[in-house]
């Protein structure tokens, strides 16, 4: 026994909210990655402070690296953050419809039980041949 779909706008609802995180977590790596390799490229066209060629070079290297790397680390962790929090809203809507449509089979099924175990109360027999006109006696 099955039971009609309802609600079809929190479905709607719910598969939108699924997409947009999916599409939040790439644009979130993709962020990061380019946050990463930008501070890089700036280290390349940055002269060195220090008067040792190779040093500076390192130096600088080391402090875009890090602040590269921090950057792509948060991009990336607020990314997944807002990944899980769109999925799960997603995921309480569809379990929310999926537990209203096993309610209504279940009272569905319920009622269905109920009136089967019931007796039938229609006499057999009339006192006229019409079955509408009640049963005097």
């Amino acid at each position: 026994m099955t039971v009609p779909k309802r609600f079809g706008v929190l479905r709607f609802v719910a598969a939108l909210l699924k997409v947009i995180a999916w599409i939040v977590l790439i644009l979130a790596i993709l962020g990061a990655v380019v946050a990463g390799l930008s501070n890089f490229t700036t280290v390349l066209q940055t002269p060195s402070v220090v008067s040792i060629p190779i040093l500076g070079q390192v130096l600088n290297l080391l402090g875009a690296g890090a602040s590269g790397i921090l950057a792509a680390v948060v991009a990336a962790l607020s990314g997944v953050l807002l990944f899980i929090l769109y999925f799960a809203l997603a995921e309480s809507i569809s379990m929310q419809l999926a537990v209203e449509e096993n309610t209504r089979l279940t009272a569905a099924l319920l009622l269905r039980m109920h009136q089967e175990s019931q007796p039938d109360t229609r006499s057999a027999y009339t006192s006229s041949g019409y079955p509408s006109e009640p049963f005097e006696g």
